[in-house]
């Protein structure tokens, strides 16, 4: 791919993923770290069996491949980056049941043989519709019949949420409405996208995710969901310095569960 003619927001962009492997940690929000009620790693251990295979789709540097590892016989470490899964693959050195694999899942449907448990944390979030498509065609192909998908997405309802409470903050400073209105929007994007759920994260276009949305895509694809729940983060992840009183509810991500009919 030809990273001079895409945008990592409307792709699968392998040199925008290799740049951020100098400081991931700095760069990319860390579900994992940050999933403080450990909604993931309930789900893992719930699924994990020493008979049953795993995949981490898009497992970055390996935040949660060590835990399937230790939950699962076999598991399947995919990522588009080579400088992320050389990461991964160091995160993983203890263990040795853990596959590493180079591939792009908007590209390649089938890159190993279905498995028990798929894992796809914040994979779904390219702006082009086509690209996304193909990855979730891909991700549901992954998940066995009878087998489980733990999707992880950002939340369009919590994205509005967050542009609210930004609002309300602003009015509570002595702004105006329509000065308050100004401050919140952000200062990239369009209604197009807006309307499509997408906004940029740290200036990359990210597309959004409403709940119905998600089961009606799952469904779609040969899955049914058997829970959507709140993965929910402290407001130090979406504004520098939040005020005391900004309190719960608290801004979230999608978790979805969902079984390979």
């Amino acid at each position: 791919m030809d990273a001079a003619k895409t945008s990592p927001g409307k792709t699968m962009d392998r040199a925008y993923w290799d740049a951020m492997a100098a400081d991931y940690d700095g760069e990319i929000f860390s579900v994992c770290e940050n999933d403080t009620a450990g909604l993931i790693t309930g789900h893992i251990t719930h699924f994990g069996s020493p008979e049953h295979t795993a995949a981490d789709l898009g497992c970055g540097v390996g935040k949660f491949t060590p835990l399937l590892a230790q939950s699962f016989g076999r598991v399947h470490a995919c990522d588009l980056s080579p400088k992320l899964l050389a990461q991964a693959r160091s995160a993983c050195r203890k263990f040795k049941n853990v596959d590493f694999l180079q591939t792009d899942l908007g590209r390649v449907a089938h890159p190993f043989d279905p498995v028990d448990f798929v894992l796809c944390v914040n994979v779904l979030i390219m702006s082009g519709l086509d690209a996304r498509m193909a990855a979730l065609r891909a991700v549901t192909a992954q998940v066995k019949h009878g087998g489980h998908l733990l999707l992880v997405t950002p939340s369009t309802e919590s994205m509005l949420y967050t542009q609210f409470r930004r609002i309300d903050w602003c009015l509570r400073e002595g702004m105006d409405c329509d000065a308050a209105i100004r401050d919140s929007v952000p200062a990239r994007g369009s209604v197009r996208d807006l309307h499509q759920g997408i906004r940029p994260i740290a200036g990359m276009p990210t597309k959004h995710h409403l709940r119905e949305e998600l089961m009606v895509l799952l469904r779609n694809h040969e899955m049914d969901v058997l829970s959507v729940e709140k993965l929910t983060y402290p407001w130090t992840t979406e504004f520098d310095d939040p005020p005391a009183w900004m309190e719960s509810p608290l801004p979230w991500d999608w978790l979805v569960v969902a079984r390979r009919k």
